[in-house]
């Protein structure tokens, strides 16, 4: 069950790439079943549920992805077996008390968000919680075997899956209210969860042949998943805080509380759907080099770990760039197409929050990267206490920031880019010569994108339609290879040097 990291990757990305696909297919009719206000308080609910799911099964993924990697470079495969029975042990344990509070408080939960409609939803919490739960464990342990497939195929079928029965329940229930509308797509996810469940059950105990062992390192698993669930929590913990208050916050700017749920909508749900698509690539790098790392950190092979860390960063690095520059220069076209007359009125707002949001997900996708390799080298406790601090900061920005009328709901994506600058630079000084920047690789594909940006804006400001996305892509995409070329021709050289290796072993 071995994979390089470029192959991890590589499978990551195309599942991702496949799950965005049907992700943004679920946002669109999604959005015109429950409408912007729906989108609003979908939102709201997934930013609690994805704090939950961080809590419950963030930490301990990642735990046992760096676990199980050691475990295999000191060729202890029987601690596997104890990592396992524990994790589901406190997963479960952890994830029926969390959804619990939420089953028995949904009501009051609800009206802190000032959507007091949104109760039945979060009584789901006590199936979806556990389920999530489970997932994370299964994939974190196939992870540390440097395998991506399990995890790949789950997340398409969770996918696929959300988006038949999402919609189904969404479309049924949407005469009853908005909120019952919401609640047929989270009905759609809880049963894309099951699915997705009974797919790695089988890995687990057929393939990977997994058995419940008597647990003896409860102290280095503990030490692993406390720091680690605690720095998973803190960004959706904010986004959770965020949803909590935006409403208010951009009431102080004066903007009613019906128009405030409309744009976070689109911040959130429109926006942010189309701009988190460029993170799939950052996270599959990030989830497919923590196992490598840990298991090069084992075996004490620092030039292994600079070596697989700069390739890694560049090749993600020369991809997302361009990827980022491309969305923001179409958006305004873009959405215009694909949400016709609901976003008409806040089309200008979009736009520019795309722009704000494209620098914010650039530092973000870095700031991955980094807490990866912090994670793989074991530095638990630096991880949460950067992201810890990092997290302060934006929330404080938030809340100076957003009550600005001339700010309101840009304080969202200029919070983002203060919390993630700060956990870059803090590790960046703790990981030290680790990590070295290679500026030629650093700065020709952010000039390449940026003359390509300028290209794109004249497409699109001489013609209009999908017609000028699709030659904006294309003349786009050549442009930028044109003025990225050296590294185009070094990383094929590489490419087809390791291909060239492999086949004469």
């Amino acid at each position: 069950m071995k994979s390089s990291v470029g192959r991890g990757a590589f499978i990551l990305i195309v599942s991702g790439l496949v799950c965005k696909f049907f992700g943004a297919l679920f946002r669109l009719p999604l959005t015109n079943i429950i409408k912007l206000e729906g989108i609003g308080l979908f939102q709201m609910i997934m930013s609690l549920y994805s704090l939950c799911l961080v809590l419950v099964s963030g930490g301990i993924n990642n735990a046992l992805s760096k676990l199980t990697s050691s475990a295999r470079a000191r060729g202890d495969y029987k601690k596997i077996n104890g990592y396992f029975k524990i994790a589901v042990l406190f997963g479960g344990a952890l994830s029926f008390l969390i959804g619990g509070i939420f089953f028995l408080f949904s009501k009051q939960i609800a009206s802190l968000q000032a959507s007091a409609e949104a109760t039945v939803n979060y009584m789901l919490f006590l199936i979806l919680l556990p389920l999530g739960s489970m997932i994370g464990i299964f994939r974190g342990i196939i992870q540390g075997y440097e395998n991506m497939v399990p995890t790949a195929v789950s997340q398409i079928i969770e996918q696929i899956s959300k988006f038949i029965f999402g919609l189904l329940f969404a479309y049924l229930f949407i005469d009853r209210g908005v909120a019952y509308g919401v609640y047929g797509a989270f009905l759609g996810i809880t049963i894309s969860e099951i699915l997705a469940f009974c797919y790695l059950v089988i890995v687990i105990f057929r393939k990977v042949k997994l058995k419940f062992a008597p647990a003896k390192d409860k102290k280095e698993f503990f030490q692993a998943v406390v720091p680690l669930t605690l720095s998973s929590g803190v960004y959706p913990l904010t986004t959770a805080v965020e949803s909590l208050a935006i409403i208010s916050l951009l009431a102080k700017a004066g903007i009613d509380s019906d128009i405030g749920k409309s744009i976070y909508g689109i911040q959130t749900g429109v926006v942010g759907a189309i701009l988190n698509f460029p993170l799939l690539i950052s996270m599959s790098v990030a989830v497919a080099l923590l196992p490598k790392v840990s298991f090069l950190s084992s075996q004490n092979d620092d030039d292994g770990q600079r070596k697989i860390i700069g390739g890694a960063f560049s090749v993600m690095w020369f991809i997302l760039v361009p990827l980022i520059f491309g969305i923001i220069s179409i958006s305004g076209n873009l959405y215009s197409i694909i949400y016709k007359e609901s976003i008409l009125p806040y089309l200008s707002i979009a736009v520019e929050l795309t722009l704000f949001n494209g620098i914010s997900i650039l530092l973000t996708a870095i700031m991955q990267f980094l807490l990866s390799i912090l994670q793989g080298k074991g530095y638990f406790y630096y991880s949460f206490a950067f992201n810890l601090i990092g997290g302060i900061f934006k929330v404080i920005a938030l809340f100076i920031l957003a009550p600005i009328s001339s700010i309101n709901i840009f304080a969202l994506p200029i919070s983002n880019v203060i919390h993630s600058s700060i956990v870059c630079i803090c590790a960046l000084v703790k990981l030290g010569k680790l990590v070295k920047i290679n500026y030629f690789e650093f700065l020709l594909p952010i000039i390449s994108a940026v003359i390509m940006y300028m290209a794109i804006g004249f497409l699109q400001s001489a013609f209009g339609g999908i017609m000028a996305i699709i030659m904006s892509v294309l003349i786009g995409g050549v442009v930028y290879f044109l003025c990225a070329f050296p590294l185009v021709l070094e990383y094929s050289r590489q490419f087809f040097a390791k291909f060239r290796a492999k086949r004469e072993q």
